[in-house]
């Protein structure tokens, strides 16, 4: 793990840009200023934005981001996409984050899927967000790679798997796609795919779950397209009546996830805001909140006799 002193240093709390070079200074200012820029926009043209930057004033290093006391979150100066850490107005996602942080006191557990670089397992089990226990898990190859790096950052705190979450475990598949945020499972011989990761079911997770002693879960899911096998992975899990919080991108004007988790599964599904968490009733809901083709939308699904109750009467 790189020293504090090898890394650009950012704190989110006081928008400090530190330890720089002139150079490094000058484009992590125009970076901070692209994400805040961009935020009305739901960030589109950050990626592009800092990617120029990037090239006119290059930088080999990390940016080690102070997200609170006890932690902190590192990406690769430059990032598309963990650039909006930079626009301290605005937390990564802010659906996901009202929610968690209104159920800071809930006992529950976290198995965070499409972990990416860690931040959710990072945050969650943070002081600020009540130390839960959570496992990371996260299938590319080079994104898992960041994935350790933050993991042994904030202490080991959170577990890490590398695998790829699936319908079956112990089958094997291909990743591609440029961006780390979006890179998918791929079917068939592709030029860029990466390493054949080996996949898992989500009941292969039951041993961690129960070694946990919490009273309640939280699945979430952000894998690319694959949330309905991994869903149909689930069986085991599913008859715990966890929460569910999962992607429903805007480009997906048939909402195929939704679909599945409120037919298939009979959840109720919410979305949140900074007002509260809010029930879709139907599917012209869903249509009305996603409105900007280019995003995935975060909605939250609960069934039984615990979750449904809490979140439609939680006050943020």
């Amino acid at each position: 793990m790189p020293q504090s002193s090898e890394v650009i240093g950012y704190d989110f709390n006081t928008d400090i840009i530190s330890n720089t070079t002139t150079r490094e200074s000058l484009g992590m200012t125009l970076m901070r200023l692209a994400a805040k820029a961009a935020r009305p926009m739901d960030y589109t043209g950050l990626s592009h934005a800092n990617r120029i930057i990037r090239k006119v004033l290059p930088s080999n290093r990390f940016v080690q981001v102070r997200l609170f006391e006890d932690t902190r979150f590192e990406f690769p100066y430059g990032d598309g996409y963990w650039g909006v850490l930079l626009d301290n107005k605005l937390t990564y996602s802010p659906s996901e984050e009202y929610f968690l942080a209104a159920i800071r006191d809930v006992d529950y557990a976290f198995v965070d899927c499409g972990a990416n670089f860690g931040y959710m397992s990072s945050i969650i089990s943070s002081d600020a967000f009540g130390k839960k226990p959570s496992i990371a898990v996260e299938a590319d190859p080079g994104t898992f790679k960041m994935l350790q790096r933050n993991w042994e950052l904030n202490g080991q705190r959170f577990e890490i798997k590398h695998n790829a979450v699936f319908d079956k475990s112990g089958e094997f598949v291909s990743f591609g796609g440029g961006k780390h945020e979006a890179r998918s499972i791929q079917q068939g011989a592709i030029d860029d795919a990466c390493n054949d990761v080996e996949t898992i079911a989500l009941d292969t997770l039951l041993p961690w779950i129960k070694k946990q002693k919490r009273k309640h879960l939280i699945l979430k899911l952000d894998v690319e397209g694959v949330e309905i096998p991994a869903l149909k992975g689930a069986s085991k899990i599913l008859k715990t009546n966890p929460c569910i919080m999962f992607e429903d991108h805007a480009s997906d004007k048939s909402h195929e996830v939704s679909k599945f988790i409120m037919e298939e599964l009979g959840m109720d599904v919410f979305y949140s805001d900074e007002s509260g968490c809010r029930e879709i009733h139907s599917y012209a809901d869903i249509e009305d909140i996603k409105r900007n083709p280019r995003v995935g939308y975060d909605f939250i699904a609960a069934k039984g006799d615990f979750w449904p109750d809490l979140i439609r009467n939680l006050k943020y």
